[in-house]
């Protein structure tokens, strides 16, 4: 049979490209031991799910001075170990927003390859600190590149910051939601345990809805309202 005769490849159907991304600078090394404990409950819930294995498609990357994949994109299902963060280090956004653009085009051509079709991709950010870019300016001139709208795959952004995070620079990384933890309503461990329930809560609605979901609430946190762009 000639190439020309060959049945075109069938879709597998569509896949959510799931980027968690999570702050492990120096001030986060109080909670390490219980970010791997939270990160080995999650992924074993998702693992457990064959409907979410089939749909989510998750990476995790962590940084503090330089970022680090410490998961590169893989279907939930083809996971053969649970990876491990240690935290030290300072928080630079930088180089991390500009990892983040070039693993998204990277891995959006896999799952192509792969005969999925991708979503938007989301990325689920948490951080307990201010940028210590220097200049200051570098932060927000990577993440211009990657929210870009020229860009087609240009993510999807949601932000949950405790400790001392700065409201003002969580609005503005964040596209769809940002959350700020309440001091008044648990420490931040208790704060950090909760973001990832809602991270897990939100990909378990998604698989049901076929689309992003994003809680409107979440435990211990208030929702920031986003600003709207001016013309």
């Amino acid at each position: 049979m000639s190439t020309s005769d060959a049945a075109p490849a069938v879709s597998r159907g569509k896949g959510l490209p799931t980027y968690v991304v999570l702050d492990v600078s120096k001030s986060m090394e109080a909670h390490e031991a219980l970010l791997n404990k939270t990160l080995e409950e999650i992924l074993e819930t998702l693992y457990s799910n064959p409907r979410i294995s089939e749909f989510i498609h998750l990476s995790i990357i962590t940084f503090s001075t330089r970022p680090h994949v410490v998961l590169g994109m893989t279907g939930i299902s083809d996971l053969t170990g649970v990876p491990t963060v240690q935290c030290r280090g300072t928080t630079n956004f930088a180089p991390l927003f500009e990892l983040l653009r070039e693993r998204i085009d990277v891995d959006l051509q896999r799952l192509l390859a792969t005969r999925i079709t991708p979503l938007r991709p989301v990325v689920f950010l948490l951080t307990d600190g201010a940028p210590a870019d220097r200049p200051y300016e570098r932060w927000t001139e990577a993440l211009s590149g990657l929210t870009d709208p020229s860009w087609k795959p240009h993510p999807h952004l949601i932000t949950y910051g405790f400790g001392e995070a700065v409201e003002s620079v969580l609005k503005q990384m964040s596209t769809v939601a940002a959350f700020i933890a309440d001091p008044r309503q648990g420490t931040n461990s208790e704060a950090l345990s909760s973001a990832l329930a809602s991270l897990l809560n939100s990909l378990v609605a998604s698989v049901q809805a076929q689309r992003l979901l994003v809680p409107e609430e979440v435990k211990g946190y208030r929702s920031l309202p986003l600003d709207p762009i001016e013309y």
